[in-house]
């Protein structure tokens, strides 16, 4: 037993390490609504707000449109806001966004590949990353009162 729980710290340390040394601007292979290929390693050098989501979810919904009333603040400050859609459909999240019409940029992730590159394991999820590419904040909802502190300093 106390092999296992060493062995478990270990590990754990480990995947915080290497967690916090990840570029965040990865090569992901995204696609927008009309089906043009997105790569994030395109936004490079700049601070990124990333909301994972799916039209299914609840707090998704409640997130995505609590980020369309931020949106033109985010932009303002120099923020990039992407809303990456996790493994559903084109005409589901389209015909979603026709009764929920956003003003920032949707892409998806047809394979889940992305969410996974990130470990994400629970939606809604956010990751705020700054200009060198580093993730300086994982969450469950949008941290209106830190984002700008995080990314912009």
């Amino acid at each position: 037993m106390k092999n296992f729980i060493i062995a478990a710290l270990i590990l754990f340390v480990f995947t915080g390490i290497c967690r916090a040394e990840e570029p965040a601007a990865n090569n992901c292979v995204l696609y927008d609504l009309k089906g043009k290929e997105v790569r994030l390693s395109d936004y490079k050098g700049k601070p990124m707000i990333i909301c994972f989501w799916t039209t299914w979810c609840p707090y998704c919904r409640r997130e995505i449109q609590r980020l369309n009333k931020v949106y033109s603040e985010i932009g303002l400050s120099g923020i990039e806001l992407i809303a990456i859609n996790v493994s559903e459909r084109e005409a589901k999240v389209t015909r979603f966004l026709k009764s929920n019409p956003v003003d920032f940029r949707i892409l998806l992730d047809k394979d889940g590949e992305c969410a996974f590159s990130y470990g994400i394991i629970g939606i809604p999820t956010y990751l705020l990353i700054d200009r060198e590419g580093r993730v300086k904040l994982e969450a469950n909802s949008f941290p209106k009162d830190r984002y700008k502190e995080l990314l912009l300093n």
